[in-house]
Order: C-alpha cells, then sequence, then structure tokens
C-alpha cells in the first residue's frame, strides 16, 4: 500500500513537471491539517476531538492572521479517517489541492499531524519524496518529521503538590478519569504519583473499590456524575484543564471540594462553534469536552511555528521564488527549538476554588508556576478579587533566603481559613495500614501512544513469591543446558557416523587408491591418437572411462558431503 501510494504521488509530479502549460503559483501561505474528524475507517462515526480540532483551526487562523503583520497564512483541514489508508489518501488529496509545482515557501509551507504516530511514519514515507515538512508530536527519526512539545503537564504536578503541601497530607487516594481518551490525564497522574512517592507521601491508587477512599482524595480529569457519592466527609482536589465550574456547583455531598484548574481556558467561542457544527449531521448539539484543550494549544503552537518561520526566512531571502526546500527545513528547526524550550520554561497559572458541602465555589487564590517552583497568592480576605500580598513581594529578586523567609510567614499569615481547617484535621488523622502505592499497590494509569499501556509502580513481592520464581527460572536454565549438550552429541555422533576396524579400513583405502592409479593408467596406456576413422574403436574405451569418472566423483561428493 505504501509503495503504491508513493508511486502515484511520484507519477502526479511527473505529470505537473512535465505538461507544457505550467501555471505560475499564487501568493498564499497554505498549511495542511490532517486530523481525524471521524474515528473509523468508513468514515461514519464522529469524533469530537476531530471536530474541536477542525473547528479551533478556523478560529486559531483567523486570530493569528488578525495579529500578524506578515504573510496571512491558509489552513486546509483534511480528515484522515481514523486509518492509515485514510491518513495516505488525505495527505494525496492535500497535496494535490495546493498545486504539486507549488510545495515550497511562500506558496505551501507544510503540514500539521496526522496525530497518530504511526499515520504519521506512513505518511511521511510519501510526502517526503516532495520534501514535505510536518509537525507532530512524537519524536521521530526522519529528517522531515518534526517535534513540536506539547505542554508540559509538570506544571500541573507541581500546582497540585504546592496544595497538598499547604493542606498538611501525608496521604491520599488518587483517582484518575475513566475516559480511554483521555491520556493526558494519565500522564498527569502518572508523573503525580512518581513525586509524590519521591516526596515520602503515601499514594493510594484507588481501583473501583469503596475501601480505597480516604478522607483525602485528588481526581485527575473530569469526575464522572456519580463520583462524589464515593468518599464521604472527604476532601476532594479535582485538578481539570478545563472549566467545571458550573457542574461542580451542581454537586450535592458532604465532601469539601478543592478545584485546581488552568487560568488561560476561555473557551466560551469555541464552545459554541463546537456544539454547533456541521459535523453534527443533525444529530443535535454536539459535544465539547474542555479537557482537550491541551489539543488546541498544540494547534495554536504549531500555526505560530510555521507563520513564524515564513516571516524569518522571507527577511533573508525576500521570497520572490519558492525557497530551496533545506533551507526551510534548517528554519523551522530553529523556530521549533526555541519554542520547545519556551514550552518547559514559560511560567503557568492556575486558579484554586473551594466549594465546602452545597455551598459555591469560592475563589481562593492562584498557584503559580515557574521552572517547576509553585507559589501560591491567596486572594484579599476580604472577598475582593485580585492579588495577594506574597504576589506583590515576590516581584522582586526573590533568590536570597532572607526574602523566601518573608514570603513563607506572609503565606502562613494570608491563609484562608478553609485551608486552615483542613489542614487541622489533616494534623490530627493517624495514618495506619495504608496500602501505600510505594510498596504494596501495582497502576496502570497511562497509556502510551503506541498502545500504550504503561506501568507506574512495581510492586514488591513476598519472600515466597521470590524464591518461587527463582527455583522456576533456575530449574527451566538447567534444562536447557541439559538439552543442549544432549542435542550436540546427538549431531556429533550422527556426523562421524559407524566406526571399522583398523585393518579393514586400511586395505579398503589402499584397494581403492590402487584401482584408481590403475585406471588412469590404463586409460592413459590405451589412448590412441585422434583421426576420424578410430572414432568408433575408442566408444567402449570412452564408455568405460565416463563410468569410471561418474563413480569416482560420486564417491568424492559423498566423501565431501560427510
Amino acid at each position: 500500500m505504501f509503495k503504491i501510494s508513493k508511486w502515484l504521488v511520484i507519477l502526479f509530479v511527473a505529470a505537473a513537471c512535465t505538461c507544457g502549460a505550467r501555471t505560475e503559483c499564487d501568493g498564499r501561505a497554505q498549511v495542511s491539517l490532517l486530523t481525524g474528524i471521524h474515528e473509523d475507517a468508513a468514515c461514519k462515526r464522529v469524533s469530537s476531538r476531530g471536530v474541536l480540532l477542525y473547528e479551533a483551526s478556523k478560529l486559531l487562523l483567523e486570530q493569528y492572521n488578525s495579529k500578524t503583520s506578515g504573510f496571512k497564512l491558509e489552513l486546509a483541514v483534511v480528515d484522515t479517517c481514523g486509518s492509515i489508508g485514510g491518513a495516505l489518501k488525505a495527505a494525496i488529496k492535500a497535496l494535490v489541492s495546493a498545486d504539486l509545482s507549488c510545495l515550497q515557501p511562500p506558496h505551501y509551507l507544510g503540514i500539521i499531524g496526522p496525530d497518530n504516530p504511526t499515520y504519521a511514519e506512513a505518511v511521511q514515507k510519501v510526502t517526503s519524496v516532495l520534501r514535505v515538512p510536518h509537525l507532530v508530536r512524537r519524536p521521530s527519526n526522519s529528517a522531515f518529521l518534526h517535534h513540536l512539545a506539547m505542554e508540559n503537564n509538570s506544571h500541573v504536578v507541581q500546582g497540585v503538590l504546592e496544595v497538598v503541601e499547604r493542606l498538611k497530607w501525608k496521604s491520599f487516594t488518587l483517582v484518575t478519569s475513566g475516559d480511554k481518551n483521555e491520556d493526558d490525564a494519565r500522564n498527569i497522574a502518572k508523573k503525580l504519583t512518581a513525586e509524590a512517592i519521591s516526596r515520602e507521601l503515601c499514594v493510594i491508587i484507588y481501583d473501583n473499590e469503596d475501601g480505597d477512599f480516604t478522607t483525602n482524595v485528588i481526581h485527575v480529569g473530569k469526575p464522572d456524575d456519580d463520583f462524589f457519592a464515593g468518599p464521604t466527609n472527604a476532601t476532594v482536589i479535582v485538578v481539570s484543564e478545563g472549566r467545571l465550574e458550573n457542574r461542580l456547583n451542581r454537586v450535592n455531598s458532604t465532601n469539601t471540594i478543592i478545584l485546581v484548574e488552568d487560568d488561560r481556558n476561555e473557551t466560551t467561542e469555541l464552545q459554541t462553534m463546537v456544539e454547533k457544527s456541521k459535523w453534527w449531521n443533525g444529530d443535535g448539539t454536539g459535544k465539547f469536552d474542555p479537557d482537550d484543550m491541551t489539543e488546541v494549544r498544540w494547534l495554536q503552537d504549531a500555526i505560530d511555528v510555521y507563520g513564524t518561520a515564513l516571516d524569518s526566512i522571507c527577511k533573508k531571502k525576500k521570497c520572490k521564488s519558492q525557497v530551496n526546500s533545506a533551507d526551510w527545513m534548517e528554519m523551522i528547526s530553529k523556530v521549533l527549538a526555541s519554542r520547545n524550550a519556551e514550552t518547559v520554561s514559560e511560567p503557568r497559572g492556575f486558579k484554586l476554588l473551594v466549594k465546602i458541602r452545597d455551598g459555591g465555589l469560592k475563589t481562593l487564590g492562584k498557584i503559580n508556576v515557574k521552572r517547576n517552583v509553585a507559589r501560591i497568592s491567596w486572594s484579599v480576605k476580604d472577598g475582593a478579587k485580585g492579588k495577594g500580598k506574597v504576589e506583590e513581594k515576590r516581584k522582586g529578586k526573590g533568590t536570597n533566603e532572607e526574602t523566601e523567609d518573608d514570603e513563607d510567614e506572609e503565606e502562613e499569615q494570608d491563609t484562608p481559613d478553609e485551608i486552615e481547617k483542613i489542614a487541622e484535621k489533616a494534623k490530627k488523622k493517624q495514618i495506619a495500614n495504608l496500602d501505600c502505592a510505594s510498596n504494596l499497590h501495582e497502576a496502570k494509569l497511562t497509556e502510551d501512544e503506541e498502545d500504550h499501556a504503561t506501568q507506574i509502580v512495581v510492586a514488591e513481592m513476598d519472600d515466597t513469591e521470590w524464591w518461587t520464581m527463582v527455583g522456576t527460572v533456575s530449574g527451566v536454565g538447567v534444562a536447557m543446558f541439559v538439552i543442549g549438550i544432549l542435542a550436540v552429541y546427538i549431531v556429533y555422533t550422527n556426523i562421524r557416523g559407524p566406526r571399522s576396524p583398523k585393518g579393514q579400513t586400511t586395505s579398503s583405502r589402499r584397494y581403492s587408491l590402487e584401482g584408481d592409479s590403475t585406471l588412469r593408467r590404463v586409460g592413459s596406456d590405451n589412448e590412441m591418437p585422434v583421426s576420424g576413422g578410430g572414432r568408433n574403436q575408442r566408444q567402449p574405451q570412452r564408455a568405460q572411462n565416463s563410468t569410471h569418472r561418474r563413480d569416482s566423483i560420486r564417491s568424492s561428493i559423498s566423501d565431501r558431503s560427510v
């Protein structure tokens, strides 16, 4: 399939280059987005994530073109239909629609995606013939698949653990969203588990058993509707990428809910576009999942990378004609290196809200994370929204110990009453008989993008299991060794064959040698000069010599084969 598609593209190129009247390239700067709007090979089942990216691409492109002073970009979205074959068809369709004779900047910039790493590797075998670059989520050895890093979710982990530290927790139950599509939530849970264990915290992995719930719970991702019926009189920290205020305000439970949420998610316009998208085919309002906003922000970065690279290279080349492919690849690599570094170092902010039982959500403050260091700035106690004293004081250098000590004292003074009550409750709580993930649990919290189960914590074995494993492995090893020795002996015996008495062997060999020399001598003595008349007389002799020669050759071959 790959070879057929590659030759098909080559034929397209040949047709475009050999036609008599070649059209001039227009001035558009086009980018192609390959994504799965449908999630089945038949292209019938609509993907909510694919619809989100389709609608987001239109909104992001409009925002980019409105603020740029350089080239205006065009973005063509092509459906991969959730299969490798669909991805290959989408790539060919994108290249043909972009004009195969104009596949270099400033006319055509490259491809974003496909989302699936396997699809990307398959597609680049075709597009690499035309030296078309891709921006992808996973690193690759291909020179045409450029890795654009997604947001570093270590910021989320550091922010959550800062809240845990303020609450004086020594243990907590970790719950991850049950949605299989939320790989980002599982990756956050994996990192959160590892970091918490390194800080000597006890992590209890929830595995759908009521006994796993403690009074301290952390839920990563969007919780199910009936989740809060499980824990009782507990403090639940909900970690979310999207806006969950309205949903959590409707929850009636005996628990105290603390919401840690990204403060950048202004999704009202995008949510409306997704819910009214044409792709739902009149099936009613579509589904908008705010937890997929990480994918949207990655798409925004990809558009910015192509736009920045085009503006940068056209300052040098003026872009009066098509830019050389090698120069374009080099420029993309430079812009990506800068962007990936910014992804790690740029600060992140999270809103911190609390809900006491049946009350409404109340803003507690903001978590600021920079270079994996988290600080909480509490809101002013009179209820007015704004920045607390801690954040204002931290605008200085903040590198000496005295400044840090002052900040800690100020933070203790400004801590809200809700946090102080939870911390006091945690101090009185005694930890006993907890099945911590650090030594008793084995949990699967993340799925690998290429299929995808990764285990977070390796459980320890007791003595019986350990010695059983050692005995089994040792027994298998000894058995394999004995079988190997027996096999070598059998092969050696068959090759050597049965042995004859020495006298018989010597006599037979001497007879054979003498017979060979006699036959050779007789044949040599009886050989007659070549003449036409003696041809019939030599026929019996030649037959005899041929018979002897065949016997000798057959004997030699037999000896050599042995």
